[in-house]
């Protein structure tokens, strides 16, 4: 992360990577084994940063079609791979995720994944079935990654997610991960009901300085927010608008 994360062509904040691995790592030491898999690992920023946290026998997922910006993509991911010690651990899907069925990433064995980041095509529908996939897909514990959520450049990606969730309400969102710049949008962390004031706990104490003053409100819940720059906004009398660390 320190050496390699901004090195790597790509948008995904260093601010979420670093979330997420704590939360692989959160997994790790509570006995929470699995896969983990991306849908649009592009050349590789966050999903190098996934395929660090996996222990011995497991394996990380990446999906795309390899065909943006050229046909040389995923040459240079696989490139990347080899070159930090990872290729062994990554097997690369070049498929259309929205036509993938679950059997497809299961593997021998029926193996479940424990961590799925979601950075496919922003279309509300694509949204749809990239989720319908990973719920099918996850061990118990397993933790569901949303890309560019509350990105101005989606604004319909949220009502995906509303529907998914209201179809699927076992789930629900238990992490905000705040945007870093336009750029590097938010991030969604969800999991099944059970398991969500474990991981929000956990997380909270991880990151007690970047814990924001507000929770997320979800039609049935509430979730953690946490920002690189957590601060809340104060009214003065005379109608100015100043920020609160």
């Amino acid at each position: 992360m320190r050496e390699h994360y901004d090195a790597v062509p790509g948008m995904s904040s260093a601010f979420a990577a670093h979330v997420c691995a704590a939360t692989m790592r959160l997994q790790r030491e509570r006995g929470w084994g699995g896969d983990a898999a991306e849908i649009g690992a592009f050349e590789g920023r966050f999903l190098i940063a996934l395929a660090l946290g996996l222990q011995p026998g497991e394996r990380a997922l990446a999906i795309d079609l390899y065909d943006w910006p050229d046909i040389h993509v995923g040459l240079r991911l696989r490139e990347r791979l080899a070159g930090l010690g990872l290729a062994e651990r990554v097997d690369i899907v070049c498929a259309d995720s929205r036509r993938l069925a679950p059997q497809r990433l299961g593997g021998e064995g029926g193996r479940a994944i424990r961590f799925f980041h979601i950075d496919g095509d922003h279309q509300p529908q694509s949204l749809a079935r990239d989720m319908a996939l990973a719920f099918a897909c996850m061990a118990p514990w397993g933790v569901i990654c949303l890309d560019d959520m509350l990105s101005p450049a989606y604004p319909e990606l949220g009502i995906a997610v509303a529907q998914a969730l209201q179809a699927n309400p076992q789930w629900a969102v238990f992490c905000v991960v705040d945007r870093e710049d336009i750029a590097a949008a938010a991030k969604f962390l969800l999991c099944r009901q059970e398991y969500a004031q474990a991981y929000g706990e956990a997380l909270a104490r991880e990151f007690a300085d970047r814990v924001w003053g507000m929770q997320a409100q979800f039609a049935r819940h509430r979730a953690l927010v946490l920002a690189p720059r957590p601060r809340l906004t104060r009214f003065n009398p005379g109608g100015s608008v100043d920020p609160v660390q």
